[in-house]
């Protein structure tokens, strides 16, 4: 019989689920589609805690307080050790700014509300993934999300007598549909809110349902290993072919969901289970596969953080060592013992501990909890720094035109309108603050913008982004407000007229001369136009680009913390041999 109780093969699973999402952060060419391992690990949650909860039920001794008490137990050890080595560490080596960030983020993950915070944060120009320390604990939130809700609704559903499967199956259809939807409409909220993941868990549910509530034999064994080898395939298909880029989860996510399961449901007899999965090392790897899953992240965010986008392979190799290293410590010297420990004070004081670290975390967030100390220098680099955060700040959408920010600045006098991309945006900060003493009818600024969008009507990406959705807001704000005199046009021009071919105008890709030129002769009509109306132009070129000019590439870091003036200069011979003088 097919029981719920300890499986080792379900932690050979945990080893997949760990060391696909490991790799993949830290090498993703390797296994492109690694990050399915997270999915592998809703599943896996889904099955064991429903297993435990219907045990409970069974025997007529369920109870919420212990319940809870097992998971604090099951997680707050590690994950308290992982908060405070992130937090002490990330004061070595963060500018005040991103110490700051890693307070919130900090602060969030006592809450388990991470994946509301990231999905929140995340835009144009939010803080690139790798920089953030924390990132990886929204799914952490997630699971513990979804397990703050279930367990009452498996309670009513009991109490009322009601079909449990049933109505399990219908909440699986509901969220998967959600899912379904949201990729396609929303791929942010999909990937980071509970509510679109959810069927994942109940998968795993269900499946232990039919487990604990069937008790059906293991009477064919062909029939099993069968179920086990289309698992190992479709997870398999999964990594190799999924990747960044695609709307995740969406229907891509039945691959792991339903590989995990045909797994699982293979059982402990099936050859895969027993030989491969319930091999003593792989199980090893997924006895220690929360706490790994807990340390690779930050390890391999600090590396970026220090040594840049694109680091040297043998700084994430070591990364991973360190991070092995911390979650073999972690594992054997705290999770266990602490878990295993049956005083009545374990809990309070867990509780506390876990607390106590968010504490800091805010204080960190809030500058009560000061960052380690600078040099004049170096402030004011990371005051430059700091510039380019807030820029999201004032670039706020308005309600029924997501694709288009729309923002305004100043008196209601005349108005300056202020059209372009994400290099138009940067200026909004200092837009923001020389207007900040101008009332009544003082001259006031309108933003026009769109991130990856040129300012040029007839213009598409590869991905099908337009800029007609740009242009058509444009045209409605300069028609209906008579105060506007001066339109100003920005964008990153030496993108989008570049010989890679990404940009195309009506059809035509902007790396052609012909396909540039009319381009441009659109842009004059408009120009033309405008004058024409009494509006004066200003149309700026593209600003130098380049690693020489980021703030933190001038006094770059070591992993001890400390900064040192840097060396490279953006050379003009060499802007304009990348990009020509456009």
């Amino acid at each position: 019989m097919i029981s719920l109780k300890y499986r080792s093969d379900i932690d050979g699973l945990r080893a997949v689920a760990v060391l696909g999402v490991v790799i993949y952060h830290a090498f993703p060419w390797v296994i492109p589609g690694g990050f399915i391992g997270v999915d592998i690990f809703f599943v896996i949650s889904g099955y064991l805690i429903s297993g435990i909860l219907y045990k409970g039920h069974n025997a007529g001794n369920f109870s919420f307080k212990e319940f809870y008490a097992r998971r604090i137990r099951r997680l707050f050890p590690a994950l308290i050790t992982m908060l405070v080595v992130t937090l002490a560490y990330g004061w070595l080596i963060l500018l005040p700014d991103e110490f700051e960030q890693l307070g919130k983020h900090i602060a969030a993950g006592t809450l388990f509300i991470q994946n509301i915070v990231f999905w929140q944060e995340s835009g144009y120009f939010d803080t690139t993934a790798n920089l953030k320390p924390l990132l990886h604990l929204w799914s952490l939130a997630v699971e513990e999300q979804f397990y703050i809700f279930f367990p009452p609704i498996l309670l009513l559903i009991w109490k009322r007598k009601w079909p449990l499967a049933a109505i399990m199956g219908v909440l699986l259809v509901v969220s998967m549909a959600g899912n379904l939807w949201m990729s396609i409409h929303a791929s942010s909220a999909d990937f980071f809110l509970t509510p679109y993941r959810a069927w994942e868990f109940l998968g795993g549910s269900l499946l232990a349902w039919w487990h604990f509530d069937k008790s059906h034999e293991d009477e064919m064994p062909l029939y099993r290993n069968a179920l086990s080898w289309i698992g190992v395939i479709l997870l398999g298909v999964g990594m190799a072919f999924i990747h960044t880029g695609v709307p995740y989860p969406g229907w891509r996510a039945l691959l792991p969901v339903a590989g995990t399961l045909l797994l699982m449901e293979g059982g402990c007899s099936a050859w895969v289970n027993r030989k491969i999965l319930s091999n003593p090392a792989v199980v090893w790897i997924g006895l220690i596969s929360y706490p790994l899953y807990l340390f690779h992240w930050p390890a391999l965010s600090f590396v970026h953080i220090v040594k840049g986008e694109s680091p040297k392979p043998v700084y994430l190799a070591d990364a991973l060592i360190i991070s092995l290293i911390l979650s073999t410590i972690t594992y054997y010297f705290i999770e266990k013992k602490i878990r295993n420990h049956k005083s009545r004070y374990t809990i309070p004081v867990l509780v506390t501990a876990f607390l106590l670290v968010g504490g800091l975390g805010w204080g960190a967030f809030q500058k009560i909890v000061p960052s380690k100390p600078i040099s004049p220098a170096v402030q004011k680099m990371s005051r430059a720094v700091h510039d380019k955060n807030i820029m999201s700040g004032l670039m706020w959408l308005p309600p029924g035109n997501y694709d288009v920010c729309f923002n305004k600045a100043g008196g209601s006098g005349p108005q300056t309108l202020f059209l372009g991309d994400s290099n138009m945006q940067q200026y909004g900060t200092r837009i923001g603050e020389l207007l900040a003493i101008n009332t009544g009818e003082s001259r006031g600024a309108i933003l026009v913008t769109t991130g990856g969008v040129l300012p040029i009507k007839g213009v598409t990406d590869q991905q099908g982004k337009s800029s007609a959705d740009l242009i058509s807001k444009f045209q409605e704000v300069i028609s209906c407000d008579p105060r506007i005199d001066r339109v100003v046009i920005s964008a990153r021009w030496v993108a989008y007229f570049s010989t890679g071919g990404r940009y195309r105008f009506e059809g035509v890709s902007l790396g052609e001369k012909g396909a540039q030129q009319k381009a441009l002769q659109e842009l004059g009509e408009n120009i033309r136009t405008l004058v024409a109306n009494g509006k004066k132009v200003i149309l700026i070129l593209s600003i130098p680009t380049g690693a020489e000019l980021d703030p933190k590439k001038m006094y770059p870091r070591n992993f001890k913390g400390i900064y040192q003036e840097g060396k490279k200069v953006l050379l003009k011979e060499n802007f304009l041999r990348e990009y020509g003088e456009v």
